[in-house]
């Protein structure tokens, strides 16, 4: 996870960070002089692997996306030149003397320009771009509004940008704007723009476009002003820490934010419950298979099944009766008890020949079987995600002051995850502690997750607008439960680069695709269906949801927006699962794929936020306002602890007594299974 700034991921991620103009006159935002447009060893070697391409690619006629269907024209091979040659033009064109040239405005031209800045000035359409978005500043002059740019303070450092290897390209906020604008057009545009500059110096922008949060005076700042960054909430992992354990809409893997140490505790509480109930999966599945997992000379003890039975049911007592004085959950004083235990359950996972010692009989893998079967049925409703979890209990850590896949590891040794929190001072809240899912959708058999941008215009009540087009990150090798290396897990973009070379020969070339590509192979494999009935609306659900989540600690100022970046895994039933949301998403066209996508999303951004504001039947371009059902808050679940079987029972202790008939059953149902098969 990048980093949580309360509700979102405030970290640069890979993006290059730019000077910023704004008004020394006017104190709306504070001035940030350093320019950040820095080489670093990452991004040369990012470099190396870029430039393995055709240095005689042919030229192609560029555009930005006009639907769903265009097909895109920038590619792997041709993207990085056709930019650079775009900011390169626009660098030579903002670098001109203008003193030496026979170029300035005649008084017609100079009064027109003043004229359309003072009543741009009376309509209230004046505006600020912090950082390099030239397609923001270009929609909206498009639409009569007029830049307030000082001169003197550039979005980027031109003069590094004009010495700089092509490769810099993707480390740019965003695509530069690929236009045919000639050297004498480009001057008389800076000859505008100083005058408009002239009538501005001293007045208020109506509306700012900025990502980072922090180069915003908010305490200066007009109430009637527009700004595209609203003001803080608290994480993911605080908002949503309620919602571990009951039935949303919302779909997210359990996170512990550890902060003292009951958190921690609590950790250690919901590791150990996953390692029985995997226990249980781990035996249900081998008979299930016909695998014989009992030997006289078997090298676990019997006895461990005995234990996690008897553990599993003081865990349902519990949640049936609310009995919180189970001696069993006193890990601390145990230590010992558990230790043997979590010896056994790791020989279950990463022995594949690992036996009970315990002489065969059919009477007792059918008893063992019945059993098993059925305490997994009775702890699934309070275990949501028994689904996702898998049989390794492996967890990712990841750290809150980092992103791009710095720092995270993958985990599912116990005292090994305790150690590395340790280190790094997690009391400090420098980790949060989320739950593997071990089912991903696997694509040309390698994992992949989404990042789904969407628009937020209001949070009182919650308004989100969802984008219909977004890119899919692959992993570089073959999904495996058995090997935790980065270019399996980690679909991190900085990540994956490293392994392009090594890819699986069917993974794209940048380990990427836009989800119109992601929709054909759905299609192809039988499930055209599942975007537009499951994944998409889960999507709009989980990010409504957790919007919904943070208004209870947020503070909502009016005239605000933000888009943000949510991170989507999709399990291999084709459940979306939250990740991570992203209050900086990456914008920068690291990829020939987010370089065609960013132009249109950064267009219809402005359809939105100021078409749309003053007409509601106004084009929204491929943002869709999220319309969810009836949000359910944690206080309303209520989980059925009763499954299939009568309420009445709900308060008796549990035992197997009750139920003889119904694991009868499960002995037939097992028997007809193995004939299947």
């Amino acid at each position: 996870m990048a980093k949580l700034d309360c509700l979102y991921c405030t970290c640069p991620c890979f993006h290059g960070q730019p000077n910023v103009h704004t008004n020394s006159d006017y104190n709306e935002v504070k001035q940030c002089l350093k320019a950040n447009d820095t080489k670093n060893n990452n991004k040369q070697d990012y470099s190396n692997q870029i430039f393995e391409l055709n240095k005689e690619c042919q030229n192609s006629g560029l555009s930005i996306i006009s639907s769903l269907n265009t097909r895109y024209q920038l590619n792997f091979k041709n993207y990085i030149q056709e930019l650079y040659k775009a900011l390169i033009k626009e660098c030579n064109y903002n670098l001109l003397d203008l003193n030496s040239l026979d170029t300035s405005l005649d008084f017609e031209s100079l009064t027109s320009v003043t004229n359309r800045t003072l009543k741009a000035i009376q309509n209230k359409q004046i505006f600020s771009v912090l950082g390099y978005f030239p397609i923001i500043s270009n929609e909206l002059k498009n639409r009569g509004w007029v830049e307030k740019r000082d001169p003197h303070r550039p979005p980027i450092n031109y003069s590094q940008y004009l010495k700089s290897s092509p490769y810099m390209v993707n480390w740019i906020e965003s695509p530069p704007l690929i236009s045919s604008t000639n050297e004498k057009e480009g001057a008389m545009e800076r000859l505008k723009s100083l005058q408009s500059w002239s009538v501005l110096k001293n007045k208020r922008s109506d509306f700012i476009f900025v990502t980072r949060k922090h180069l915003i005076n908010w305490s200066t700042l007009s109430q009637f002003t527009c700004v595209s960054q609203m003001t803080r909430h608290n994480g993911l992992a605080q908002c949503l820490e309620s919602y571990k354990n009951v039935q949303t809409n919302l779909m997210f893997p359990r996170c512990h934010y550890i902060r003292n140490e009951a958190d921690s505790d609590a950790f250690v509480e919901d590791y150990i419950i996953t390692a029985l109930v995997s226990t249980l999966k781990i035996i249900v599945k081998a008979i299930e298979n016909n695998k014989r997992i009992f030997n006289v000379n078997g090298n676990i003890p019997y006895k461990i099944i005995n234990f996690v039975e008897q553990c599993i049911i003081k865990f349902l007592n519990k949640q049936i009766t609310g009995n919180t004085k189970t001696g069993i959950w006193k890990f601390k004083s145990q230590k010992e008890i558990w230790n043997e235990f979590m010896i056994y359950y790791t020989k279950l996972i990463i022995d594949s020949n690992a036996q009970f010692n315990q002489a065969y009989t059919s009477e007792l893998e059918l008893d063992v079987y019945a059993k098993c079967k059925y305490l997994l049925e009775k702890v699934k409703p309070y275990r949501p995600q028994h689904y996702i979890d898998g049989i390794t209990n492996t967890w990712i850590i990841k750290p809150t002051s980092n992103c791009s896949g710095h720092g995270i590891m993958l985990s599912r040794d116990l005292q090994t995850i305790q150690r590395k929190i340790t280190e790094t001072d997690i009391f400090r809240n420098n980790h949060i502690l989320q739950k593997y899912i071990e089912r991903p959708l696997l694509v040309y058999t390698c994992k992949i997750d989404l990042r789904q941008w969407f628009l937020v215009t209001n949070m009182s009540p919650v308004v989100v607008w969802m984008y219909k087009e977004g890119y899919v990150r692959f992993c570089a090798e073959s999904f495996s439960m058995e090997n935790m290396h980065e270019s399996i897990h980690l679909s991190n973009v900085r990540l994956q680069t490293k392994y392009r070379k090594i890819r699986n020969s069917h993974v794209p070339e940048e380990c990427m695709w836009d989800y119109r590509e992601l929709q054909n192979h759905l299609k192809n494999i039988g499930q055209e269906y599942v975007w537009d009935e499951l994944i998409f609306p889960g999507m709009s659900e989980s990010i409504y949801a957790v919007l919904q989540a943070a208004t209870d600690t947020s503070f909502y100022r009016d005239n605000t927006f933000q888009l943000l970046g949510a991170d989507f895994l999709i399990t291999d039933n084709f459940i979306p699962y939250l990740i991570e949301i992203n209050s900086i998403p990456g914008l920068n066209p690291s990829t020939s794929v987010i370089a065609n996508l960013v132009p249109r999303l950064l267009s219809d951004i402005v359809k939105v936020t100021v078409d749309y504001k003053k007409n509601s039947n106004a084009d929204t371009g491929l943002f869709v306002k999220v319309v969810p059902e009836k949000w359910k808050p944690a206080s309303a679940v209520v989980v059925d602890s009763c499954n299939q079987f009568n309420s009445s029972t709900a308060e008796a202790p549990f035992t197997f007594d009750y139920h003889r008939r119904w694991m009868d059953c499960v002995n037939k149902k097992l028997v007809a299974l193995r004939l299947h098969r």
